[in-house]
């Protein structure tokens, strides 16, 4: 349901960034080059309007990016806010997963496992939410 972009980015970031770490053993510390980043930038929010379905930006948000490459191979983070350990454990596991042969297969299981959590609490969150609705008919 969810992209692993977005299961990640909604994780806690201890999690995230000991998924990092688990991969990074894997390599020696030159396996791993900074082509840019960790840096801070503001990019644009774009929004879809409902109605005639335009797209308009609605304001700047700040956010940290990292692009680097993990034994050859590119791996790119972005976080809302100002976090660069997270942007550059984003970024790693985003390489990891794109290495051929996908040495690191057991990821997907945690990705998977993350996902659920996100689904379970964003379904609570729209039951409590639901739970304040007002049905304007019964006025």
């Amino acid at each position: 349901m969810y992209t692993t972009s977005h299961i990640l980015s909604h994780s806690p970031v201890a999690t995230v960034t000991a998924m990092a770490e688990q991969v990074l053993q894997h390599y020696p510390t030159d396996a791993v080059t900074i082509i840019s980043g960790p840096r801070v930038a503001m990019v644009q929010l774009r929004m879809q309007e409902s109605v005639a379905n335009s797209v308009f930006n609605a304001g700047e948000i700040l956010v940290t990016e990292t692009r680097l490459e993990l034994n050859g191979t590119f791996g790119f983070g972005m976080i809302i806010g100002n976090d660069p350990t997270f942007a550059t454990a984003l970024a790693v596991i985003d390489a990891a997963l794109r290495l051929p042969g996908d040495p690191h297969a057991d990821l997907h299981t945690t990705i998977n496992d993350l996902g659920d959590q996100l689904s379970t609490s964003q379904q609570r969150q729209f039951a409590a939410a639901n739970s304040t609705k007002v049905e304007f008919d019964v006025f």
